[in-house]
């Protein structure tokens, strides 16, 4: 194992990944009802969809970018970009740590809980609510977002690059005629952009994610 094959940036998603997939079963929803303390991971009720799949996410991807450190050089274009790379991984922390805190406002509260109990009569005594582990994961979220996007910065790329290359491709296909229902839709050809969407300069074909770029002559 060799990781000075991975920049600083996919040494931290590969880290994040893992170490989200540990946390998360341990107790992410925890809680003590009438002197009975007891807890749930992510993989468990009341966690759902917003716990799990960005932790699932983080992991797939984290193994993704760790397996040049093992040896395994990967020939895909998208990932070729130490930019690219960045801004997948920014992508993902940012929606799992939009996911978590989602759920951590949603999560059931004790009134819900022990509704049924309170109707009999008397007060119900307790606290419920996310768990250690579930603000532990919020946090390695946070730092895998901070890193990506220095990462992404540091390669040359550029979030208002990215919206304009997006905004101008949403106009093209706004912008294609719509076909009658039945008739074979034309292809759509969308215009060169102008200037690459990451970068302020063309960059030269990168070799596939894993292999050196070869030293270029004097």
């Amino acid at each position: 194992m060799d990781l000075t094959k991975l920049g600083r940036t996919e040494q931290v998603l590969s880290a994040a990944g893992l170490l989200a997939f540990i946390f998360s079963f341990l107790p992410w929803y925890s809680g003590t009802i009438l002197g009975v303390s007891g807890s749930s991971d992510a993989w468990q009720t009341p966690s759902g969809f917003n716990d799990w799949f960005p932790v699932l996410l983080l992991l797939i991807y984290g193994v993704v970018l760790f397996l040049p450190a093992v040896g395994v050089a990967l020939n895909v274009p998208l990932l070729a970009s130490a930019a690219n790379r960045a801004f997948i991984g920014l992508v993902l922390s940012a929606l799992g740590v939009l996911l978590w805190a989602i759920q951590g406002l949603t999560y059931p509260s004790l009134s819900d809980l022990t509704g049924g109990l309170g109707s009999l009569g008397g007060t119900v005594t307790g606290s419920v609510g996310p768990g250690w582990a579930y603000y532990v994961v919020l946090v390695i979220g946070l730092a895998a977002g901070v890193q990506s996007y220095l990462g992404f910065t540091q390669a040359g790329g550029s979030l208002a690059r990215v919206g304009a290359a997006f905004k101008a491709r949403s106009q093209a296909v706004a912008q294609q005629p719509s076909q009658p229902y039945g008739v074979p839709q034309q292809p759509c050809q969308y215009p060169a952009p102008e200037q690459p969407a990451y970068g302020d300069q063309p960059q030269p074909p990168q070799p596939p994610y894993g292999q050196q770029q070869p030293p270029t002559g004097s």
